[in-house]
């Protein structure tokens, strides 16, 4: 039995469902690739059932809809290729152009607008403001969000730092956290060995944990705030775009709990630059 499969059963276990529900669900454990790219249409035709079913079923295990669970059962599916699979894939499908990233990670921009929403960025917001401390723990493509939302930070006034080095100091990063401070992270696609049981360290000492993942992860299951952003890339790996998006919305949503504070910041950031030359004025 395959990792979707298995993942299905066990959702299907925990729950009484109806025989339309069951057999969409089943129909997605005998082939999650086509089913994640299946419109709800096109899997209720598979399925034997009415759309409306496909939705229900959905709902049943815990999603808003099929738009939500086909992105959960896709990003599954491609964390499960390793990284070679993954590219002779896409470059099969002839999706390898560079081009054709733009408009790839232009849908996933899209598909994010319909489901991200203001206050799971606003939850975010307040927990990072309340803490005294945030540290974001990220590995590989993913220090690219994590980098966008440190620094940023860091320019609005908050205490906001990377964690990119060895795992060695990543613990001694996490273990200067006090109760009540913040630990971000990423669960896309492949994710370090080491985050969880980490993560899981830092909740026992009453760390807040936020999580942006592609899928309801064991990582994200451990989540205080959880945002989920789709991830399918068109090259080797998963596409960072929809992360970063989230990490400028956070960011965003930080400098408008204050305006007046975060104004106020700026301008000092501003006249520190002007003082240093660290920023050429034309």
């Amino acid at each position: 039995m395959g990792i979707i499969a298995t993942w299905v059963d066990s959702l299907m276990a925990q729950r009484k469902l109806s025989p339309g529900s069951t057999a969409v669900l089943r129909t997605i454990a005998d082939d999650p690739e086509t089913a994640s790219y299946s419109s709800a249409a096109a899997l209720a035709d598979a399925a034997g059932v009415n759309v409306a079913t496909v939705v229900r079923a959905a709902q049943a295990i815990g999603f808003s809809g099929w738009s939500e669970l086909s992105t959960e059962v896709r990003n599954r599916f491609l964390s499960s290729l390793d990284a070679d699979k993954h590219f002779a894939r896409n470059a099969e499908a002839g999706a390898g152009q560079p081009l054709k990233s733009l408009v790839k990670d232009l849908e996933l921009i899209e598909l994010l607008a319909e489901t991200l929403t203001e206050e799971a960025i606003d939850n975010v917001a307040y927990l990072i403001a309340a803490a005294q401390a945030t540290t974001v723990v990220a590995t590989g493509s993913f220090l690219a969000p994590g980098a966008v939302l440190a620094h940023n930070g860091q320019a609005l006034g908050y205490r906001i730092t990377l964690s990119d080095g060895p795992m060695t100091s990543m613990i001694n990063d996490v273990r200067m956290l006090q109760p009540g401070d913040c630990l971000l992270t990423f669960s896309i696609w492949k994710t370090s060995a080491s985050i969880l049981p980490l993560c899981e360290y830092a909740k026992t000492q009453g760390i807040r944990l936020i999580v942006i993942a592609d899928q309801r992860s064991q990582l994200a299951e451990l989540a205080d705030e959880l945002i989920l952003v789709p991830s399918e890339g068109t090259g080797p790996t998963a596409s960072a775009t929809g992360a970063v998006v989230v990490a400028q919305c956070i960011i965003s949503a930080l400098a408008n709990l204050d305006p007046e504070r975060s104004r106020a910041t700026l301008e000092e950031l501003q006249k520190v630059w002007s003082l240093t030359g660290a920023v050429a004025s034309d």
